[in-house]
């Protein structure tokens, strides 16, 4: 059973409780001192207990990699609940509710959008939400941080070892920087309260912080932090913020500011943000080449093992991890295993987590092309000569899933003539709606082997929160947008050497020859490299991916709110957007905007889609799905001899053995008449069983619908009802501050002032 580090999911500190917060939570603050100075801080277990509070309230709903970079998880922790992000990675689960898809209401309305905003207000009233350390919220926690770090400066004499307090110092100044950058990427500026400056009194009303001033804080409190924290922790202390994840932090705060999202300025190669950027992320890589990391990873087996071989010990690859455990009292769990394993490898019925085709082909070949016809590529046999990490972060038909006996099955036949149940599934999933919404490739980056079949909800696997790799790609991020094409091709290419990509050919990186061809690349790279880490919806919003800033609002197109249809080409360019032609933005239209610049298609407008693998799907197989006798699921090739002659295409092997297994699943393929279909297209099976699409006629014509305005959310309309009165508090740009929906149809109505969007 793993320690369980700081004690922090325990709860055996009987004075933890002493920061628990009630309605009158800054008098409460006022009076911590003389409750805990002599009790506490004269002892540095007790000090550390209490600050273990912190850790917890950031770190203990980050439960999956899908709940990852977002301190204060205004992310749904489950992967299958609605997410507020929308990218490639994920295929169904809630998308489709009113914030994101074209319907007419709630559009501009500055509410609903995420729950628990930060609340700075005055007066500040009501402990469900505003002054409650519990309900996550933004300030509660950083007065809790800084008034943890003024007792830390005035209890030295109590315990006198510098170190030990500069160290706490350190990790208090680094969990306030990352709570206010989780914050600005969501909201936009907000006050910054530092203890050492401009801690707040009641009837405090300040503004929101410009972007580049909170970015510079949030840097200075983690250069700071960074000076008084160690580069690596002993084995006891693993785990806690180290000074090399407060510069990667800086890093990435630094390229999110210089990113078009903020910066208006971003495509002017002599950015000053970009620059500076770049300046940080060469630091943060020295510092963490120094320390030793990124040293365990230099082929695709220790890139695979980076991600559960280092279970409760210092991992090289891991700048920021977030400490799991298995103890089944206090255990602080890690869900990933349960959210993709599927009903087959677990008797369960979940199908695990279909990968949709705008993913699978963001993996290049074996040779780093693009997977394309004329670089080798074949759509019927998707899985031959791709990227090995294609390997490590798939599993399609033939597959055994890592720490079982279980080889898995994906494809669909024909179950009935009845449209109830016409078609099954062979990932566990049952009945007809088991067929629904499914991938011929299914992920399993990340599963760890040692987690034992029935122990996924309680799995102690450490998550990964920052990796090495992602300060090179940062690296290689800000030389593209500089236009230093070959600096930020032999990043890339530094990144693809560690996992085994033939150097070749330039590791397949030709083809990268100017400016936006680089960004493109790298972009790319980071959506394969880091895929489902929770990266890529960050990516998707400071890049402006969704519609490239143009604008895009299917209200203003042709949206039928009976069906649910319209068409995205006059949607796109229409609308808000953060380009408004002022102050030194650009006016973007939808010929021209960032994704045009840089040769990437809109994502507004889009569905998820799939190709399946089918088997003689004109023909009725009646199999029993289900074995309960066995606890096994049936197919109709479950005893086919070219099935059973497939070798258990496993996650660790060689290219040789691989190989070889694809030849058996090609024989497969081709000796009983596989065909591969889209469900759209084939109308064998049509919209119901596609990956975003259903039997309603909504669901058939729904494509998601990304508004200018989802960039960066608002200030809840509550700040400004009747009893708050908090009228000096700027509206995020493109969103309404009064609790209403919209009566006309132009986004002229949207009264927010604040301006997220700046040229340099």
């Amino acid at each position: 059973m793993k320690r369980i580090l700081f004690k922090i999911f325990i709860g055996a500190f009987a004075l933890i409780y002493l920061l628990s917060c009630s309605d009158q939570f800054l008098e409460e603050k006022r009076d911590y001192n003389n409750l805990t100075t002599i009790d506490v801080f004269s002892d540095p277990e007790q000090a550390k207990a209490v600050f273990a509070t912190i850790y917890k309230q950031i770190l203990e709903r980050y439960n999956s990699p899908f709940a990852g970079s977002d301190p204060l998880m205004r992310q749904d922790q489950n992967t299958g609940g609605k997410q507020h992000i929308y990218t490639e990675e994920l295929s169904d689960g809630g998308f489709r509710d009113g914030r994101y898809n074209g319907s007419n209401g709630k559009n501009t309305k500055a509410g609903n959008h995420i729950a628990n905003p930060p609340y700075w207000n005055d007066p500040r009233s009501s402990s469900s939400n505003y002054n409650n350390f519990n309900r996550y919220t933004l300030f509660p926690t950083v007065y809790l941080i800084n008034s943890y770090i003024t007792e830390i400066d005035r209890s030295r004499d109590l315990y006198e070892n510098d170190i030990f307090w500069d160290q706490l110092k350190g990790q208090a100044i680094f969990a306030r920087a990352w709570l206010y950058f989780d914050a600005i990427r969501l909201w936009g500026g907000v006050p910054y309260y530092a203890t050492e400056t401009d801690q707040p009194q009641p009837g405090d009303r300040s503004l929101r912080m410009p972007i580049q001033e909170c970015i510079d804080k949030i840097c200075v409190d983690f250069e700071a932090a960074s000076k008084l924290l160690p580069a690596v922790w002993d084995a006891d202390n693993d785990g806690r913020f180290t000074s090399v994840a407060a510069l990667a932090m800086i890093s990435r705060a630094r390229v999110y500011a210089a990113s078009p999202v903020f910066n208006a300025s971003w495509d002017n190669p002599a950015s000053a943000r970009w620059q500076a950027a770049l300046n940080a992320s060469l630091v943060a890589e020295a510092a963490a080449t120094a320390a030793g990391y990124g040293t365990s990873v230099s082929d695709i087996d220790s890139w695979d093992k980076a991600f559960y071989a280092y279970n409760g010990m210092h991992n090289p690859e891991a700048i920021i991890k977030i400490p799991k455990s298995d103890n089944v009292i206090h255990g602080a769990f890690n869900k990933w295993e349960g959210y993709i394993r599927p009903g087959a490898v677990i008797s369960g019925t979940g199908a695990g987590m279909p990968a949709p085709d705008e993913v699978l082909l963001k993996f290049p070949m074996k040779n780093g092309k693009a997977p394309l016809a004329e670089n080798g590529y074949d759509d019927e046999k998707f899985y031959k000569n791709r990227d090995p990490r294609f390997y490590r972060t798939f599993a399609f038909s033939g597959c055994e899933w890592p720490g079982t006996n279980t080889q898995i099955w994906l494809y669909t036949y024909k179950y009935s003539t009845s449209a109830s149940q016409m078609f099954r599934y062979t990932d566990g999933s049952r009945g007809d709606g088991g067929a629904q919404k499914k991938s011929r490739a299914i992920v399993w980056k990340m599963s760890d082997p040692n987690v034992p079949v029935g122990s996924e909800s309680v799995s102690g696997t450490d998550i990964l929160e920052y990796r090495y790799a992602e300060i090179l790609l940062n690296v290689a991020e800000c030389y593209a947008a500089k236009g230093e094409v070959s600096s930020a091709v032999s990043y890339l290419s530094k990144i693809r050497s560690r996992v085994g990509i033939d150097a070749a050919n330039n590791y397949g990186l030709n083809d990268v020859t100017d400016k936006y061809s680089a960004i493109r690349s790298v972009l790319n790279e980071r959506a394969v490299e880091l895929a489902y880490e929770g990266k890529r919806s960050w990516d998707m919003r400071r890049w402006l991916l969704y519609e490239g800033g143009a604008g895009f609002d299917p209200r203003l197109a042709d949206f039928n709110d009976a069906t649910g249809s319209y068409t995205p080409d006059l949607a796109w360019g229409k609308g808000w957007k953060i380009y408004d032609g002022k102050d030194g933005r650009a006016n973007y239209t939808k010929e021209d905007n960032v994704l045009t610049k840089l040769g990437i298609p809109r994502f507004s407008g889009t569905k998820h889609s799939s190709k399946l693998w089918a088997y003689d799907i004109d023909n009725v197989h009646p199999v029993d799905e289900w074995n309960t006798n066995e606890s096994v699921i049936d197919h109709p090739l479950k005893t086919n001899e070219l099935l059973l002659a497939v070798p258990a295409i496993k996650r660790g092997m060689s290219e040789t053995q691989r190989n070889a297994a694809f030849e058996k699943l090609d024989a497969l393929y081709e000796g009983v008449g596989m065909e591969t279909i889209d469900p759209i297209q084939d109308n064998r099976m049509g919209h119901k069983y596609a990956m975003d699409s259903g039997t309603k006629n909504t669901e058939q014509n729904f494509l998601f619908a990304w508004r200018g305005w989802y960039y960066v959310y608002p200030i809840h309309y509550d700040m400004y009802t009747i009893g708050k009165g908090n009228d000096w508090i700027e509206q995020t740009a493109g969103w309404m501050i009064a609790n209403a929906n919209p009566t006309g149809s132009g986004p002229e109505e949207q009264d927010g002032t604040y301006i997220y969007c700046t040229a340099e």
